[in-house]
């Protein structure tokens, strides 16, 4: 896995008109009162963002499904619970981070179907800060 920056890449503002149900449809108001910066939104420290692209259905519980994109953080700083990238003797993988309770970590799929892994040998790469999908193009 290569990490490269683009440094030519500027950020993005498009309007934000407001919130929408997913329940009940309610009236719609558009009110054109701010913009978004998607680059500020979705990246929390530029300098050390990566953007990695899901294969697989084993974090689909946690709403992150196969084609998604995550960007991650990297860093070492993560607690349990955190979503993150690991490298493990497999390779790389994104997981939870997890605690057991005699304090032994473990990476946790949001997938019955997949068991915990109990890496004997692996680093955490990095924390997911933000997940995005694009449904038309």
């Amino acid at each position: 896995m290569h990490f490269k920056k683009n440094k030519n890449a500027s950020g993005i503002q498009i309007p934000f008109l407001g919130y929408i149900r997913a329940g009940f449809a309610s009236p719609g108001e558009e009110e054109l009162s701010e913009t978004i910066n998607l680059e500020q939104y979705l990246i929390q420290d530029k300098d050390s963002s990566y953007l990695l692209r899901v294969q697989g259905d084993s974090m689909q519980d946690a709403g992150i499904l196969d084609g998604d994109y995550v960007v991650f953080q990297r860093t070492t700083d993560c607690k349990t619970g955190d979503i993150v990238v690991a490298l493990i003797e497999d390779g790389y993988t994104l997981k939870y981070l997890q605690k057991t309770s005699d304090g032994r970590l473990y990476l946790e799929a949001a997938n019955d179907l997949y068991e915990p892994i109990f890496p004997r040998d692996g680093q955490i790469v990095g924390v997911v800060v933000s997940t995005f999908r694009t449904y038309h193009k």
